[in-house]
């Protein structure tokens, strides 16, 4: 097993700074401790080998290094003595006592050119003192002098003298480059100060690195160990049903139950892994991507030919392919055009798409050199000799190149230029600000200065360049802008050379981040040049990493509390969020940018799973913790699809009319903005929380499903029901003399139980109080029908189910009175057992876990 052991471990990856290499016993369990140069770790565990007790030799050569010497079992009833990241290679110790009674946070890395696993000590940070108050971190007080004065000159002007960062510039606090000191000094070197990259040579963003470090992140672990502690997490199978119903919008499948039981957290990663690769998570994708580019304006549900008629006719003639002339369309004509628009509608969300299924660097998404294009859309951009696994599916989407054209993926994609348009005076800077927005994370209005409409200047000769209060915003957002120059207003490509009258000359060249772009080679590709540049951006995986925690918890990443007088409680929020979601993004990046690496650890993470609070958590602190969402009407819409096997509609008795027609769905279509829906054109903004009109509709969804499923689940083969697994239509709690069956009561019972569990995943106890709150309801149910059906005795109505509610067609149509001489139909219930049963379904339906992720 040690051995085993010493290969996992191999990878183990950490930071630097001095620490001693004399510890005294402790007689806390899980701290680690030291005896005779040894450094025993009471216990780490670790994804396949469980809870490990490893031990390391300290030797001392030129500096302190840990050979790894042992790896053996342990008890699970010891103490946790850290954190062992597998992915990404991370072991913290939480605890090591030094014999003067000081306690530290320690960090290792290994020597990557070692033939065995030795490592360095390479952070501590001091947390408890002998002589100061063991629940405060000690905090570097007393920074290099001259690493302070370099801050205050390079660094202060836009992240504050305090680190908290301004309107220009974030938070220095858990920054997305914080993880390391070397990434970090990266990041300085390569990027700062904003508007002169590469000013500060790489001893310079060192000595910045190493000050930021020591003054503002020193004790960020210890804030970020102390808030997430106290949130209680979902177990493995309850976080395996929430990923998979919030990825798939259905149940997780026996295989992956019993994958997750049987291999424990392993099992959890393989079966997330799983849904990754399934079409409905790129459907998911999709509408998360869409509510950024809302690119979707263009769909075919927004206008037959919304897509098509934004191409240009001199660029691509035959864009209108399918029309042979008005007197000449056939049959198909109208679902032809609108599968033809949807694939050029599409493109750039089908190029996130492909991106991530062929497991592809995310920052592809920009530096892609082809467009996306279906066996109908090639047809329009007149692309020839395309291969396709089905030429008759109209939504298989493959890469192609458009001959002349320099494509930097979504950045030169029709769709997306045309849903941020220019003008002969915005000059393409709204396009620059909204690839600041989405790609860098970057709020282009927030940054201070005077705005037109409040500001008036006459006197200075081009005031976006040359005066100060303007130039502000304009020195980072204008280069952007002129990079695009060659696509125009439509956002068609025009070589420079062909443009009669050139680019604005009262614009600041074409440039990024402080750096003008080198014409040669680029001149006529500048999309392209800035698609690199953004990719090597420290800013385009925190973009990224922002756009899948809000489609993944309904709410954007926890802002930095920059406004004096900000509590502690919302600083140690921020800092502990950070901290965890800068984990996070480091293994998407260290796993060359794949985006299914993102989304797995967001699912993975304690914000992700958390279900609760201990007692003592700041309260404050997690005023936002969780991801618990209202589903979006699509997501509503394939949950009941999934949980009933069919979608809000109407009666099942005319469901066969329309089973193939999306618009025929009530959340997808009827009431989907009522819902909270977006239309990507006037409707950008999904409702978070429902309103009064949208609480009816959960109440009226709620009573018409029951109406629906409850006698089609009892029509249905028993081998192939949903709802009712251990009763039928024929268990009845009362026994033919009128008294209670104990043994059907008992079934009844069960089954409540079970559609707890299958509609609202709660796992209850058969004697639980919600189960009997349940029960209740459906005697109340069930005793009010006996007497009904006691007062109309004799009534031929009286026994029937409604006639909206009853079965007598299958949902392909047949007649179900009239099977071969036989009548299969479900029209009757003449002990009110199904009725009974609707009111419980309802009941559940109607609850608010139904709704939410």
């Amino acid at each position: 097993m040690s051995v085993v052991l010493r290969r996992a471990l191999s990878r183990i990856v950490l930071t630097t700074c001095v620490f001693s290499a004399l510890f005294a016993n402790s007689a806390l369990a899980g701290r680690a401790t030291v005896e005779d140069g040894v450094l025993y770790v009471p216990r780490i565990d670790i994804d396949g080998y469980g809870a490990m007790e490893i031990s390391f030799r300290i030797v001392y050569d030129s500096e302190y290094r840990l050979q790894l010497e042992s790896a053996q079992e342990t008890s699970t009833s010891v103490e946790n003595s850290g954190v062992y990241d597998a992915d990404l290679g991370h072991l913290i110790i939480d605890e090591v006592e030094l014999e003067s009674g000081a306690v530290y946070q320690v960090e290792l890395e290994q020597l990557v050119d070692s033939d065995e696993s030795v490592f360095t000590i390479v952070q501590a940070l001091e947390i408890e003192s002998s002589s100061s108050n063991p629940s405060v971190p000690v905090q570097n007080t007393e920074p290099d002098t001259a690493s302070g004065v370099l801050f205050a000159q390079q660094c202060s002007n836009c992240h504050g003298t305090d680190g908290a960062g301004t309107a220009i510039a974030p938070s220095l606090i858990a920054c997305a480059s914080c993880s390391s000191t070397t990434s970090l000094m990266t990041t300085i070197r390569d990027t700062m100060p904003l508007g002169s990259a590469a000013a500060c040579d790489a001893d310079c963003s060192m000595a910045l690195a190493q000050y930021i470090q020591d003054v503002f992140n020193s004790n960020n672990q210890q804030v970020t160990n102390q808030t997430v502690g106290f949130i209680e997490q979902l177990g493995n199978g309850e976080t395996l049903r929430k990923a998979s119903e919030q990825l798939l919008s259905r149940l997780p499948t026996l295989e992956e139950f019993q994958l997750v039981s049987t291999t424990g957290s392993i099992g959890l990663r393989q079966a997330i892994d799983g849904m990754l690769e399934e079409p409905e998570f790129y459907q998911r994708l999709t509408e998360i991507f869409n509510d950024y580019l809302l690119t979707d304006k263009y769909h075919s549900s927004n206008g037959s030919e919304a897509a098509i008629n934004l191409l240009s006719n001199d660029d691509f003639p035959d864009r209108r392919w399918f029309d042979p002339g008005k007197e000449s369309r056939g049959e198909d004509y109208d679902q032809v055009r609108r599968n033809t628009n949807d694939g050029v509608a599409r493109e750039p969300l089908a190029l996130i798409n492909y991106v991530v299924k062929n497991n592809l660097p995310f920052t592809e998404i920009l530096t892609a050199d082809y467009i996306m294009v279906t066996p109908n859309s090639s047809r329009s951009y007149g692309v020839d000799g395309m291969t396709f696994v089905n030429p008759n599916d109209p939504e298989e989407f493959q890469p192609a190149r458009l001959a002349g054209i320099p494509h930097a993926g979504i950045l030169t994609s029709p769709m997306f230029l045309n849903r941020y348009p220019t003008t002969s005076t915005n000059r393409n800077r709204g396009r620059a600000r909204v690839v600041f927005d989405l790609f860098l994370d970057t709020d282009i209005l927030a940054i201070e200065g005077v705005r037109p409409g409040n500001a008036v200047d006459i006197t200075t000769p081009i005031p976006t360049i040359n005066n100060p209060q303007c130039s502000k915003c304009h020195s980072v957002l204008d280069p952007v802008a002129s990079i695009f120059q060659n696509w125009d207003y439509k956002g068609r490509y025009r070589p420079s050379r062909e443009s009669k009258y050139g680019w604005y000359t009262d614009m600041e060249p074409r440039g990024f981040n402080g750096q003008v772009m080198p014409l040669a080679g680029n001149v006529d590709s500048s999309v392209r040049w800035l698609a690199q540049q953004i990719a090597a951006d420290p800013k385009f995986p925190r973009a990224v990493t922002r756009i899948m925690v809000n489609g993944l918890t309904g709410k954007e990443p926890l802002e930095a509390p920059v406004e004096a007088g900000a509590s502690q409680a919302d600083i140690d929020a921020y800092v502990a969020e950070r901290t965890v979601l800068n984990e996070v993004q480091e293994k998407f990046v260290a796993n060359n940018f794949n985006l299914k690496t993102l989304v797995r650890e967001i699912l993975l993470s304690p914000y992700w799973r958390a279900t609760g609070l201990s007692a003592q958590a700041n309260q404050s602190a997690h005023a936002l913790t969780g991801s618990s969402y209202l589903l979006t009407p699509e997501q509503l819409d394939r949950k009941v699809q999934n949980l009933f096997g069919f979608d809000w509609r109407g009666s099942l008795d005319q469901y066969y009319k329309d089973q193939n027609k999306s618009w025929a769905s009530k959340l997808e279509n009827t009431f989907h903005q009522i819902y909270g829906g977006i239309d990507s054109d006037s409707i950008t903004t999904r409702l978070k929380a429902p309103n009064g009109l949208m609480g009816a509709m959960q109440l009226r969804m709620a009573n018409e499903l029951a109406c629906y499923a409850v006698p089609h689940d009892f029509w249905l083969p028993e081998a192939q029901r949903r709802l009712f697994l251990f009763v039928d239509k024929e268990t009845n709690p009362y026994n033919e003399s009128g008294d209670l069956d104990n043994s059907a009561l008992e079934l009844i019972r069960q089954n409540i139980q079970f559609l707890h569990e299958y509609l609202l995943g709660e796992q209850l106890a058969l004697n639980s109080a919600e189960v009997q709150i349940t029960l209740d309801l459906y005697m109340t149910a069930i005793n009010r029908g006996r007497q009904y059906l006691l007062n109309n005795s004799g009534e031929w109505w009286a026994p029937r189910l409604p006639d909206l509610c009853d079965r007598t067609k299958s949902l392909d149509g047949v007649d179900l009175k009239d099977v071969n001489g036989e009548d299969l139909s479900l029209q009757m219930d003449n002990h009110f057992v199904i009725r009974a049963w609707m009111a419980v379904v309802a009941y559940l339906l109607a609850d608010y876990k139904f709704f939410y992720s």
